[in-house]
């Protein structure tokens, strides 16, 4: 009994594989090739499966295949394809022509540009040339001399002047280092050093412009083209604009730099704020700090004459 139940099983398999064979045969031409694929996955599987009860091998032997709707927007074609492939030619032929056109219009505007500019430069030279033509050098040569001679002899009296007075100076210089203490503090009473300008007060919170540090003063040089200016005088101290105002009389929250400004600062001015950097080994006084100012120089020596001939007497004679 046995033997005919695996007959019959062997039987009925190969019935299923009959069926499935011709199946695949006749969609392989209808199906593409990635559902051809899926469908031996399933067969694989189903031969796997062939294993169980009777009614799991007649159900699953059935291969059912769904059918795939394809559009007409994606069905591709021979036509199709040839239309696609040409205007793509098209759209390239028509892209490359416009970058040659550009190419050659670009060129047309440097080759214009280049002639602009030379015919600028070329009118800007014949001009230089014309105004350096002075075809007037012997119309009034009378008077050109006798320009001449004033301002030479100008430079010549400047230069003497400039001559006596640093001589003056050294004498000057020379007569006091042979004074006595006594007389040179009679020289000094009598030719006291003027006194420097007082310095204004700044206001509270006043904004500090730096005038710089170069022309400051007149040249030394005679031949200098700064000459003297009024602008050496000014007070660059004074208040302008908004420092004009008493900001003290001010509530202590607006008592700040950009007040209402996403910029401003919580500092208000040094003397109101505490700069000292707590942290640095130089601002406090410990055991390790003691012992590193008794290893300085000059800090416990005491003061005595030096010993010696040579440097007692320069010692005495201080």
């Amino acid at each position: 009994m046995e033997e005919e139940d695996e007959d019959a099983l062997e039987e009925r398999r190969m019935r299923i594989r009959e069926k499935l064979l011709l199946r695949q045969q006749e969609e392989a031409a209808l199906m593409p090739e990635e559902e051809e694929e899926e469908e031996v996955e399933e067969e694989e599987e189903e031969e796997e499966s062939e294993y169980e009860t009777d009614s799991e091998e007649e159900t699953m032997g059935i291969a059912m295949v769904k059918p795939v709707f394809v559009p007409k927007s994606e069905r591709d074609t021979i036509a199709e394809r040839e239309r696609l492939e040409a205007e793509e030619r098209a759209l390239e032929e028509a892209v490359k022509k416009r970058i040659d056109e550009r190419k050659r219009e670009t060129k047309e505007i440097v080759i214009e540009k280049i002639r602009e500019d030379q015919e600028i430069q070329k009118n800007m030279d014949s001009e230089a040339n014309i105004a350096d033509v002075d075809t007037d050098d012997d119309v009034n040569e009378a008077e050109e001399y006798e320009a001449w001679k004033a301002r030479e002899i100008a430079r010549i009296k400047r230069d003497r002047d400039i001559r006596e007075a640093m001589l003056k100076e050294k004498e000057e210089i020379e007569k006091v280092r042979n004074m006595t203490e006594e007389e040179r503090r009679e020289w000094e009473r009598k030719n006291p050093k003027p006194s420097a300008a007082p310095k204004q007060k700044w206001r509270f919170m006043q904004k500090y412009y730096h005038k710089g540090a170069f022309f400051q003063a007149d040249p030394d040089d005679t031949g200098g083209t700064t000459g003297s200016s009024e602008i050496y005088a000014r007070d660059f101290s004074a208040p302008t604009g908004e420092d004009k105002m008493n900001k003290t009389i001010l509530p202590k929250v607006m008592q700040v730099k950009h007040f209402g400004r996403s910029g401003r600062t919580k500092w208000t001015h040094l003397v109101n704020e505490d700069t000292t950097d707590w942290n640095n080994p130089w601002t406090y006084n410990d055991s390790l700090r003691t012992k590193y100012n008794q290893k300085m120089a000059g800090m416990n020596a005491p003061i005595a004459k030096p010993k010696g001939s040579k440097k007692l007497k320069d010692w005495e004679t201080r």
